[in-house]
């Protein structure tokens, strides 16, 4: 009976070893690490409803995260302790999508991503004083339904003129919310046809996050991979001569994923196939950067403090991969999978990335989407 024993731990030391040829093409180890959801064993967001489909960074740096699953679960990074805070489940809400921001006054607004999807407001108070809230309800605000009978896909927040923007799902329905005057309004449709192809298309084209210039412009993707602008002051939606670039013949399949803005005001957008562009909003010239990764799908994208653009993609099959790519070079960086060893203690390796969002000091924050998921932290130079 000691025989086989006595293979295995012979064995052991080889399982945890990890040859060059792999080191180099995984995130370097001393720039990334990871963070359970909460305080293990027990006290942790469990497998089923762990999957981290947003993530949002506050004015004050705190960094939160909403979860789908059996559960959808809000929970907070505050960076001056480093670990992860779960707070509590939102009560009847599964899916979640791209539909979480936080105001100038730190308030959370979250968007259910079920059918009949309502507006939630989350007032943070002492929330480093309060205990684990892994199994107790969200104390929330129901701020009502945006569009009835429709989820909610994305939004994005308008600190300034304190407005909120989203779409609804699945029908693409483009409406804004006053935080002053809580209001919504419906403003106009992304997409009226379902993608053509076969029978498993059963989608409208929506994008899956919006973005916003430096004068309150909303932009979105919808049918046809077509670009649309909202304007406030009109209350207008626009449909552009834009289309996400793609490679010809593609345009009905591809939307745009994920948005982010440069200290200048310029727009970057990266789309399902994978393309990252610049859009400058001012003159409406949209620059195709080509494709950083031989993969579908830039699933976030954000700028970090020393002024280089971050990056993830890959689809569901695919193992997710970090990217950046500097404005000043016009150079892509092709940083690796994501990949945290620190063996013996943990080992953890992301397949599949959704969220991506970058913090006040300038980490930048990945949000795993699987059965057991984990934030990880990257640190860029």
């Amino acid at each position: 009976m000691r025989a086989p024993a006595i293979f295995l731990l012979c064995l052991a030391p080889l399982w945890a070893q990890r040859t060059l040829e792999y080191d180099r093409s995984v995130v370097s180890q001393v720039r990334i690490d990871a963070r359970d959801l909460g305080y293990p064993p027990v006290d942790v967001i469990p497998s089923g409803e762990s999957a981290i489909h947003a993530l949002a960074v506050g004015p004050d740096g705190l960094v939160y995260g909403a979860t789908g699953g059996r559960r959808s679960h809000l929970f907070l990074l505050n960076p001056l302790h480093g670990y992860v805070q779960p707070l509590g489940f939102l009560p009847g809400v599964s899916t979640m999508y791209r539909s979480l921001v936080v105001a100038r006054n730190g308030e959370v607004y979250i968007g259910g991503g079920d059918a009949g999807g309502h507006l939630w407001k989350y007032t943070p108070h002492q929330d480093d004083a309060k205990p684990i809230r892994v199994n107790a309800p969200l104390e929330v605000t129901d701020l009502g339904v945006p569009v009835p009978g429709e989820a909610v896909y994305c939004l994005a927040v308008d600190r300034e003129r304190e407005f909120i923007y989203g779409v609804s799902y699945p029908n693409g329905q483009f409406f804004h919310y006053s935080m002053r005057a809580a209001k919504f309004a419906v403003d106009g449709k992304l997409a009226e046809h379902r993608i053509p192809g076969e029978k498993f298309e059963q989608e409208k084209n929506i994008g899956r996050e919006l973005g916003l210039d430096l004068d309150g412009n909303v932009y979105a993707s919808g049918e046809n991979g077509a670009l649309f602008r909202f304007i406030l002051p009109t209350a207008s939606l626009q449909k552009l001569d834009l289309t996400a670039p793609t490679a010809l013949g593609r345009e009905p399949y591809n939307r745009v994923d994920a948005w982010t803005r440069d200290a200048d005001g310029l727009l970057y957008g990266g789309t399902s196939d994978g393309y990252l562009f610049r859009l400058n909003p001012k003159t409406l010239k949209l620059e195709n950067l080509g494709k950083p990764l031989n993969q579908y799908r830039i699933r976030g994208l954000a700028f970090a403090r020393n002024g280089k653009l971050y990056g993830v993609g890959g689809d569901s099959d695919e193992m997710a991969r970090l990217f950046s790519y500097d404005p000043t070079r016009g150079a892509y960086e092709m940083l690796g999978m994501i990949d945290v060893n620190r063996r013996p203690y943990y080992a953890w390796q992301a397949y599949v990335i959704d969220a991506l969002a970058a913090g006040a000091d300038g980490t930048i924050y990945l949000g795993e989407s699987e059965r057991r998921s984990r934030l990880y932290l990257y640190y860029p130079e």
